[in-house]
């Protein structure tokens, strides 16, 4: 699986959507080209990111605010998946690699290019508590789909739609601990699991 960007898929819990052109320039002025002769290249006309527990999310309940080093084991309860569909046109030359590949790039986070599910993994999160305060622990992954359309280049100065289809995708396994009140980023997962549980 392709990480080159670090970002840690609750489902149901989007965080947000762009809609995009629906395809490439359509035509060149009279002698100018504009793509390479029968190169082909992906539009998404949707696409979001979301967050998906992967594992059982634990509480605990520090009331003094005194300093403990807290490990809990949580269990798996959901698996993931990345995969795609061409609803129509074939798939002409675009493999998944290449879509996924595409939807990788076009969103923040680092999502696989292939297709496969995630396994049941339970997965043991330690941290070391210092206020007062519920706390809970989770794990999960970020998650990613979208509606792409695959354009094929004609001689230079014209892109042509040849199919379209859905794609989803997912990210590495993420895990961490957060506590009711404290500020944390509304793209994080930390946010997602404060939102549904505080």
């Amino acid at each position: 699986m392709k990480t080159r960007r670090t970002t840690v898929a609750l489902a149901g819990i989007g965080l947000g959507a762009s809609f995009l052109a629906l395809g490439p320039a359509a035509t060149a002025q009279a002698g100018q080209n504009i793509c390479t002769p029968n190169s082909k290249t992906v539009s998404w006309v949707q696409k979001s990111s979301s967050y998906a527990l992967t594992n059982k999310v634990t509480s605990y309940d520090n009331p003094s605010g005194g300093k403990y080093k807290v490990s809990r084991t949580l269990k798996s309860t959901k698996k993931v998946s990345s995969d795609w569909s061409v609803t129509a046109g074939g798939k002409a030359g675009f493999s998944i690699g290449k879509v996924l590949g595409s939807l990788d790039a076009s969103l923040s986070g680092s999502y696989t290019h292939k297709k496969e599910t995630t396994k049941a993994e339970t997965v043991k999160v330690t941290q070391t508590l210092t206020k007062k305060g519920r706390y809970y622990f989770y794990s999960g992954r970020q998650t990613a789909k979208g509606t792409w359309q695959g354009y094929k280049c004609d001689r230079g100065t014209k892109w042509i739609k040849v199919n379209y289809g859905t794609a989803k995708s997912f990210g590495p396994l993420g895990r961490g601990v957060v506590r009711c009140g404290e500020k944390v980023s509304t793209k994080s997962m930390a946010y997602a699991v404060k939102k549904k549980y505080c």
